[in-house]
């Protein structure tokens, strides 16, 4: 027994002596000399660490590199989705104002009309279209339906402090201008002047940014837009704006009829200075006075409609502060058909034009076979041709893309025409490289090859106006 007690007691102390030599040689105030394994235990080398570190910094350079892809790829799909969201409204708007169009000028009604229409009237050089740049195409021309606001207010009469638009026509006659007025403010009475419009030109243009510098917008392509709009003629007295004129020692007075304005409102040039043959003179009075430049189509004459609208002449000088170009849609492709490789056969072309160029017949009339097709163009039931000189003629705007009709010299919005049958086909196509950096790039890195086609978005529509019935007997 008492040799298992020394046992027990030889090996306690031995422990104990041990636990304390540890304690010393980890204690600062008794350094004791270490041997390399020992050493090994308690640290790394200078090669370890600065092995983790270049492997930390691999990993970390292979991650950021990834991250940096995906924000690039979501950056290149957020252009694309902003670019084909874009041409969508775009053409929608534009499919909505032909809702309303009675008129749609083709290619060769247009041409005869080009020097009517504002692009080759502004002389200020900080218009968006002046004839000094010459960068603007008019694709779409139409006449449509304009509606006032039946609604809107005003001094009319000379004894009314303010009258509804939409009453107008029954001011001579206080029980019937009542019931209007109430009917517009939806208590009682029957429905007086709620289609109360008038006429309005609309143009749309392509216009190529490309060249401009200081510009505002991308420096590639827009789509712009025009209108010039009918005045609301006026309504007063029992017999409906009758004018009394005395001339007295060679001075004219004019009085209006009972009940009319005293100062009344009327187009501020009565003749036209630009239209002399023949001679066009307004003698109308106005509630709410035409745009400078305004005048009336005339669809009532004989003749085709196309023949009745190519005789179109502006009044007088439009008045751009008035009426200014309004960008619709920016950012369309800047590409010239000539850099694609266009052979009009669409084989050796990275951008796909279905609509090819207007052929022109022998009764120099033109038409497109490709616009008759319904699956691209308007569709035509009955197209002209050299045995069907009579027929429905469909034609492409512009009529070539790499001549003087195209002042632009871009594709990228275009359209097919039936004049006659008021019907159109749009066409668009975006430039999505072109929003990836500001200021874009340039135009020689931003064109269509066969392997970056997804960064340009198209857009097409086949739309219907009111048609001609109506307006030809």
């Amino acid at each position: 027994m008492k040799g298992i007690l020394k046992k027990i007691v030889s090996s306690w102390r031995k422990n104990i002596s041990q636990y304390i030599s540890i304690y010393m040689l980890r204690s600062p105030k008794h350094p004791v000399k270490r041997n390399r394994r020992d050493r090994l235990t308690f640290g790394f080398t200078l090669i370890e660490l600065l092995v983790a570190a270049l492997i930390a910094s691999l990993l970390v350079s292979v991650l950021l590199g990834f991250l940096i892809g995906v924000l690039d790829s979501d950056r290149k799909e957020t252009a694309k989705s902003n670019a084909q969201e874009e041409l969508q409204a775009a053409i929608s708007y534009i499919s909505d104002d032909l809702q309303e169009a009675i008129y749609i000028y083709g290619a060769d009604s247009l041409s005869i009309i080009n020097s009517q229409l504002p692009h080759t009237q502004s002389t200020s050089t900080s218009s968006d279209c002046n004839p000094t740049s010459n960068t603007c195409t008019p694709i779409l021309v139409f006449w449509k339906r304009y509606n006032f606001n039946p609604n809107a207010t005003g001094k009319y009469t000379s004894t009314g402090t303010s009258e509804v638009i939409g009453c107008m026509p029954y001011s001579g006659d206080a029980t019937i201008l009542a019931a209007c007025k109430s009917s517009l403010t939806g208590s009682t009475g029957a429905s007086f002047g709620r289609d109360t419009y008038t006429y309005s030109l609309v143009a749309y243009y392509l216009k190529n940014d490309t060249s401009l510098t200081g510009n505002t917008w991308s420096n590639t392509a827009r789509i712009l837009r025009w209108e010039l709009k009918d005045g609301y003629s006026w309504y007063c007295g029992n017999n409906s704006g009758s004018i009394t004129s005395t001339t007295t020692n060679g001075v004219t007075t004019t009085t209006p009829p009972t009940g009319c304005p005293t100062s009344f409102a009327k187009r501020a040039t009565s003749t036209s200075p630009l239209i002399t043959s023949p001679v066009t003179v307004d003698n109308t009075y106005y509630f709410i006075v035409p745009d400078k430049g305004f005048t009336r189509p005339d669809f009532a004459s004989a003749g085709s409609l196309s023949s009745l609208a190519s005789g179109w002449k502006k009044f007088d000088n439009f008045d751009f502060s008035t009426n200014p170009f309004t960008t619709l849609v920016d950012f369309m492709d800047d590409t010239a058909l000539a850099d694609v490789a266009y052979d009009g056969n669409n084989t050796t072309k990275e951008i796909k034009i279905p609509i090819g160029a207007n052929t022109v017949l022998s009764n120099g009339i033109s038409i497109n076979s490709n616009c008759d097709d319904p699956s691209i163009g308007v569709g035509n039931t009955n197209p002209a041709s050299e045995t069907n000189l009579s027929g429905t003629v469909t034609q492409r705007i512009p009529a070539n893309f790499s001549d003087a009709t195209n002042p632009a010299g871009l594709s990228s919005f275009y359209a097919c025409v039936a004049p006659e049958n008021v019907t159109v086909r749009l066409y668009m196509r975006g430039n999505a490289i072109a929003r990836l950096t500001t200021p874009v790039v340039s135009s020689s890195s931003r064109k269509p090859t066969a392997n970056n086609l997804t960064f340009f978005p198209t857009a097409d529509v086949r739309s219907f106006g009111r048609s001609g019935i109506g307006l030809k007997n």
